[in-house]
């Protein structure tokens, strides 16, 4: 009898909690902005830049973990990891600091993109653990864009 009474209790507790949460919504993925340089390596460095978005949410949610890559015309850049919790505010845009290993040959390749003012693909693709309370659950980040790489230094 108390295994069952724990069982019942424990059932509408996630239940409950469940429904208080409501549908949390996938942030939208805005830009990437503020690229600099870190650390400076022969064949691999350390930038760090701005990524952009938007929680369309009423309510607070909390980023337990953001990881990917990014890509520059199909070329792979470098590898990204944020894994610290942080809180994000409800229906706002919000900036995560985030620290990439780039690749410097392709960074270098890129850099003459820059000079010239070209247009780019800019890829992000990779996960990130969000939720509300106890509960996170894991959304996928996907972003595509032709951007200018000059204006991703401003």
């Amino acid at each position: 009898m108390k295994n069952l009474a724990i069982t019942i209790w424990i059932s509408t507790f996630c239940s409950s909690l469940l429904l208080s949460c409501g549908t949390v919504k996938e942030a939208e993925f805005r830009n990437i902005e503020n690229v600099r340089m870190d650390q400076f390596g022969l064949k691999e460095s350390t930038l760090t830049l701005d990524l952009l978005f938007l929680n369309p949410n009423n309510f607070r949610v909390k980023l337990k973990k953001m990881e990917g890559d990014v890509w520059i015309d199909e070329k792979l850049l470098g590898h990204f990891l944020i894994d610290t919790l942080i809180h994000i505010p409800a229906r706002a845009n919000f900036r995560l600091p985030v620290k990439l290993k780039a690749n410097m040959n392709q960074l270098l390749k890129n850099s003459l993109a820059a000079l010239l003012n070209k247009e780019v693909l800019l890829k992000v693709a990779g996960f990130a653990k969000v939720g509300k309370g106890l509960v996170f659950i894991r959304y996928p980040i996907r972003y595509e864009k032709n951007q200018k790489f000059a204006d991703l230094l401003k």
